[in-house]
């Protein structure tokens, strides 16, 4: 593609060349180029705003909404995105009254158009290679990756609360200061606190490892829950996911961690363990 590109330039600045003398003549070359290229770059990448964090999915990370083939999907939308930008989308269409499946097109970005069901999407007028092989091509997923992996693997996921088994909870008042993102090569990386550390995880069936490996140092304010973190991750060992939350069991059954996305982030009182001094162990 780049050798079609320089070959392209190099007739383009002949007829500069020819024209300099007419402004006039530049200024529509300039047009057409700039039209050209960005109808050449539409074919090589997704549209600004998408996403796909799935195959047969996009999502436009502004409007906080997924789409399939179908268009507008308030499932995937919870999975990628998380369950109040999934209410969000419930809401917006009953108000609108809105059939997600009347219509024969849909537009999951400004300026592209896709046909419901079968594509394929357009950009400018042109069809849009990658988007529409995206939404509507056969799906590709790695050997033994369940749709609830998927959805972890996207994205960042801010810790909420850990419940125990003594009727104790610890739930930080800054939820964002305690992030967890699980990278598709098996790599893990977190902010704890004042600390970002790195490590490893693996998913086998329901269970899951993870194993933090690295951090900084830096010593975090009175009543930082940095050391419950830590502990209650290492001592992880199965997942799920419910209404767009991921959990996290800890082992012997002795609490769960709750997961949000940044979008649902929700307003907590102070940092506290209630009913109890003690998480339980």
């Amino acid at each position: 593609m780049e050798s079609h590109f320089f070959a392209a330039g190099l007739a383009v600045e002949e007829k500069i060349r020819r024209g300099v003398k007419n402004p006039g003549i530049v200024t529509a070359i300039l047009a057409k180029i700039a039209l050209a290229l960005t109808v050449a770059i539409a074919q090589t990448s997704l549209p600004a705003e998408l996403e796909s964090p799935d195959s047969g999915v996009v999502c436009n990370l502004k409007r906080a909404i997924c789409y399939d083939r179908q268009g507008a999907s308030v499932s995937l939308t919870e999975s990628f995105l998380g369950h109040i930008a999934a209410d969000l989308l419930t809401a917006n269409l009953h108000n609108s009254g809105t059939d997600n499946l009347s219509a024969t097109t849909f537009s999951p970005v400004d300026g592209v158009e896709c046909v419901r069901g079968t594509g394929p999407c357009r950009m400018l007028r042109q069809p849009n290679a990658v988007l529409t092989a995206v939404l509507y091509g056969p799906t590709s997923r790695p050997i033994g990756q369940t749709a609830e992996m998927r959805a972890i693997l996207y994205g960042e996921w801010d810790w909420q609360r850990t419940r125990y088994k003594n009727n104790t909870e610890t739930s930080p008042n800054y939820p964002e200061h305690y992030v967890l993102r699980f990278e598709q090569d098996g790599l893990l990386s977190a902010q704890v606190d004042c600390n970002s550390a790195g490590g490893k995880y693996q998913f086998e069936g329901s269970a899951i490892t993870l194993k933090l490996t690295n951090s900084t140092l830096m010593s975090c304010q009175p009543g930082s829950f940095e050391e419950v973190f830590l502990q209650n991750l290492t001592s992880a060992t199965s997942y799920f996911m419910k209404d767009g939350r991921l959990y996290l069991a800890l082992s012997d059954g002795t609490g769960t961690m709750e997961f949000d996305r940044p979008a649902g982030r929700a307003t907590h009182g102070p940092g506290r363990l209630k009913e109890g001094k003690e998480p339980a162990k």
